[in-house]
C-alpha cells in the first residue's frame, strides 16, 4: 500500500476522530442541559400538579324529617318522614354506585329500615312523593302500615320490600292509626275517620256525629270496644282548642272526657285505666278511672321561675319547661318517656305527689339541658325498660339501651351551619342552627358537639386564640368561652335582635352585627355591650375590622357600611352609593365582607356578585364569578389567594386578586355558608345539611 495513501488516510482518521470528539462533546453537553431541563421542567410540574381538592368530612345523614318510629323486635324496626333536599348522605356525582340510598331532589316520603337495632339503616321506597308519611305501624314482622298528608295509606305484606298504596277516599291529612287482627283506625284532619274491618286490607270513611271538624292527632284502643282519640283545632283555625273523646261500643258513639284549649298531640294508655296525653303548652294530663277525671300534671309548673325565651334564669329541678310535648310511650305501668320540642326527653319517676300523680323528670334536652343541635322530637318507641328509640326533625335518630340514662346516636344531624372558625391547622369551631357547636381538634377527623345551652341559631362564632372565643345568636344571645369550648358563659347584650356575626381585633375589643341594623361593641371582651348606631334599620350579615378603628359591614339592599373611628360613625360606603345611584342596590344582598389588609377587600352576595377594591374602598370594580348562583362567604389568604363559597356546593379559586375566579370541584350540592382557609393548603367550609369540607392538598404525579 504507498505511504501516501496511507498518510492520507491516517489524517482523514486524525479529522473524523477529532470530529467525533467534538460531536460527543456538543453531546454531553447538549445532554447536560437536556438533564437540567427536564429536572427544572420536572420540579417545576410537581409544583404545578399540587392540586387542591375538597373532600367532605362531616355532613347529616338524613336531609329529613322524621315523625314516628316502631320497633317490632330488638332487632328490626322503622322510621318514617319526608325528605327536605338532597340527602347529602351519598355522592351525588355517582349517584348510580348508592341508588339504594339515594334521594331525587324532589321531596320524597322516606322509610328507614335496620335488622340490627339501628346500627345501619337503609331506605325501602315507598314511591309516594312530596306527601309526608307521619305514623308507621307494624302488627308482625311482615304486615305494616305508613300514613300520612294527602290522605296517604300504604300497606306491606313482605317486610316492607313492597309497599302498595290503600285507597283512603279522602284527602285529609291523616295523624294516628291502631291496628289489631281485624279491626282498626285512622285519623286525621277535619274530623277524618277511617275505620278497617279486614285487617287494614281497606279503609272505609267512619261518619261520627260527635267529631266533626276538630284535627284528630292520635287514638288508641284497648280492646275492640274501648278507645280514645285526642284532638286539636285545624291548622286553618287561629286557636287551637284540644279535646279527648272517648268509646266504649267500638266507635258507635264519642264522648268528651276533656276540653282544654291546649292542642293535644300524643296519646298512651297503659290499661283501660291509666293514661297519658301530651301536647302544646307543656300540656301533661294523666287519668287513673279510664278518663272520667283528667288531671293536668304541668299545671302551674312555671310559675315558680321566670323565664327569658324559655329559658330558667334561676335553676332548679323544674323538668317542664318545654313549648310543647309531642309523644308519649310507656312500656309498663312503670317507665314511660315523653318526647317534645328543644330537644327534650322526659322520664316517669316512681314518685308520687300528694295528688297522687307520677312525677316526670328530665333525662335529655329542655332549656336547662339542652344539648347542642337538640331540634323537635317527634316519635318515640320503647321495646322494653331498657331499650328504645327517639326520632325527630333533621334526621335525629337517637338509642337508649339503658332506659334513657345515657343516649347515642344513630344518625349526624342535618342542621343548617352558619359560620366556621378555623384556629390552626388541627382546631377549627362551626356554630349553626339549633344551638349548635361543633369542634374538632384533630383536622376534622372528629367532630365533638359542645353544650351551647341554647336553643337558639348561632349566626357567628370568631376565636381570638383557640381557648378564647365568641358566638353569638338569635334574640341577643352571646356566648363566652375561654377554655376552648369545655364551659360557655352568656354575656349581657341588651339587645333582642338576631345577631349574625361577630369579629374581635384583640381579647378585649370586638364588634358584632345582626337584624334591624344592630351593631354591638364591647372594649373589655364582652363583660359588657353598647350599641352603636348604625344608621340603617336592615338586616346586617358579616362585620370585619382591619384594625381597632377601620371596619366594614355587609347587609341587605346592597349596604356597605365603613367606620374609621372604631362605630362611632358609620358611613354608606361609595360602593353602596354608587349602587343606589344606579338603582341596583334593591337587587343586590352582599352576604360578607372580607379585606386581607387595609387596602385590600372583597364583597360578595347573590347572583354572584362579586366587588374589589385595592385603595381602601375608595373605588370598587365588579368582577366575573362567571356564576349567578348566591354567594355567601369570601376568604383571602394573600393580595392575590382567595376563595368563595355559595349555593348548590360551589367553591371558586382565584390567584390573581380576583381578576380570574375558577370553580374548584367538591363532592357536594348543599349550600356552603362559610369559608374560612388557615394556609394555601389548609381550610374549611361549613354549610346546609350538617357539611362541613376540608382542603385537601395532593400530588397528582
Amino acid at each position: 500500500m504507498p505511504q501516501e495513501d496511507y498518510t492520507m488516510s491516517a489524517k482523514s482518521f486524525l479529522r473524523i476522530n477529532k470530529n467525533r470528539h467534538t460531536n460527543l462533546l456538543h453531546l454531553s453537553i447538549l445532554l447536560v442541559n437536556l438533564c437540567c431541563l427536564l429536572l427544572i421542567v420536572g420540579c417545576s410540574n410537581t409544583h404545578k400538579n399540587v392540586r387542591g381538592e375538597w373532600k367532605t368530612v362531616l355532613k347529616g345523614d338524613w336531609s329529613a324529617h322524621l315523625y314516628d318510629v316502631f320497633f317490632i323486635s330488638e332487632k328490626e324496626g322503622w322510621v318514617v318522614g319526608n325528605s327536605v333536599g338532597i340527602t347529602p348522605r351519598h355522592d351525588i356525582y355517582n349517584l348510580s354506585i348508592d341508588e339504594e340510598n339515594s334521594f331525587s331532589d324532589e321531596t320524597e316520603s322516606i322509610i328507614l329500615h335496620t335488622l340490627n337495632g339501628g346500627e345501619e339503616w337503609k331506605i325501602q321506597h315507598s314511591g309516594i312523593f312530596g306527601k309526608p308519611l307521619k305514623k308507621v305501624f307494624f302488627k308482625s314482622l311482615e304486615i305494616g302500615w305508613c300514613i300520612g298528608e294527602d290522605g296517604t295509606i300504604i300497606h306491606t305484606t313482605d317486610g316492607g320490600e313492597n309497599w302498595k298504596r290503600i285507597q283512603s277516599n279522602t284527602k285529609s291529612n291523616l295523624n294516628g292509626i291502631y291496628i289489631d287482627e281485624e279491626t282498626g283506625w285512622i285519623v286525621g284532619d277535619w274530623g277524618t275517620l277511617l275505620k278497617t274491618t279486614d285487617g287494614g286490607n281497606s279503609f272505609q270513611i267512619y261518619e261520627s256525629n260527635s267529631i266533626q271538624k276538630e284535627s284528630l292527632k292520635a287514638v288508641h284502643f284497648i280492646d275492640q270496644f274501648q278507645g280514645w282519640i285526642i284532638t286539636s283545632s285545624n291548622p286553618e283555625d287561629i286557636d287551637h282548642p284540644g279535646n279527648i273523646f272517648h268509646t266504649i261500643d267500638g266507635g258507635k258513639t264519642w264522648l268528651n272526657q276533656l276540653k282544654t284549649d291546649r292542642a293535644l298531640f300524643g296519646l298512651h294508655f297503659i290499661d283501660r285505666n291509666i293514661g297519658y296525653v301530651v301536647g302544646d303548652k307543656r300540656a301533661i294530663y294523666s287519668t287513673s278511672d279510664g278518663g272520667k277525671n283528667w288531671i293536668d300534671i304541668a299545671q302551674g309548673s312555671n310559675t315558680r321561675h321566670r323565664t327569658e325565651y324559655g329559658q330558667p334564669e334561676y335553676l332548679g329541678n323544674e323538668p317542664l319547661h318545654t313549648f310543647t310535648l309531642y309523644n308519649v310511650d310507656f312500656f309498663d305501668n312503670e317507665n314511660g318517656w315523653i318526647v317534645g320540642d328543644l330537644g327534650v326527653i322526659l322520664h316517669s319517676t316512681f314518685e308520687i305527689d300528694k295528688d297522687n300523680v307520677r312525677k316526670w323528670k328530665h333525662q335529655r334536652g329542655g332549656p336547662r339541658f339542652h344539648n347542642s343541635a337538640d331540634g323537635l322530637l317527634l316519635g318515640l318507641d320503647f321495646i322494653s325498660n331498657k331499650n328504645g328509640w327517639v326520632v325527630g326533625e333533621n334526621g335525629t335518630i337517637l338509642h337508649t339501651r339503658n332506659g334513657g340514662v345515657t343516649w347515642e346516636s344513630q344518625s349526624n344531624p342535618t342542621h343548617l351551619l352558619f359560620d366556621i372558625c378555623t384556629v390552626s391547622e388541627a382546631m377549627v369551631y362551626v356554630v349553626g342552627d339549633r344551638g349548635t357547636i361543633l369542634q374538632t381538634n384533630d383536622s376534622g377527623a372528629e367532630w365533638k358537639s359542645q353544650d351551647s345551652r341554647t336553643p337558639e341559631c348561632f349566626g357567628g362564632t370568631f376565636f381570638i386564640t383557640p381557648d378564647e372565643g365568641w358566638a353569638v345568636a338569635e334574640a341577643g344571645v352571646i356566648l363566652h368561652t375561654t377554655n376552648g369550648g369545655v364551659v360557655w358563659e352568656k354575656q349581657t347584650s341588651n339587645s333582642n335582635q338576631d345577631l349574625l356575626t361577630v369579629f374581635f381585633i384583640d381579647e378585649l375589643t370586638g364588634w358584632c352585627a345582626g337584624s334591624g341594623g344592630e351593631i354591638l361593641h364591647t372594649k373589655n371582651g364582652g363583660l359588657t355591650w353598647e350599641t352603636q348606631n348604625s344608621g340603617v334599620s336592615s338586616n346586617l350579615f358579616d362585620i370585619h375590622f382591619t384594625s381597632r378603628f377601620e371596619g366594614w359591614v355587609t347587609g341587605i339592599f346592597g349596604t356597605l357600611l365603613h367606620t374609621t373611628d372604631s362605630g362611632k360613625h358609620w358611613k354608606t360606603s361609595k360602593l353602596s352609593q354608587r349602587l343606589s345611584e344606579l338603582s341596583e342596590n334593591s337587587n343586590i344582598w352582599f352576604n360578607a365582607v372580607y379585606f386581607f389588609d387595609m387596602s385590600y377587600g372583597w364583597v360578595v352576595g347573590e347572583n354572584g356578585t362579586v366587588f374589589h377594591t385595592n385603595d381602601n374602598g375608595v373605588s370598587w370594580y365588579r368582577q366575573q364569578s362567571n356564576t349567578d348562583n348566591f354567594l355567601y362567604d369570601v376568604h383571602f389568604i394573600s393580595k392575590s389567594e382567595g376563595w368563595i363559597v355559595g349555593k348548590d356546593g360551589i367553591v371558586l379559586h382565584s390567584k390573581d386578586s380576583g381578576k380570574s375566579w375558577r370553580p374548584q370541584r367538591t363532592d357536594t350540592r348543599t349550600d356552603l355558608t362559610s369559608i374560612h382557609m388557615y394556609n394555601s393548603s389548609n381550610g374549611f367550609v361549613a354549610g346546609q345539611y350538617g357539611t362541613i369540607l376540608k382542603y385537601m392538598v395532593t400530588n397528582i404525579n
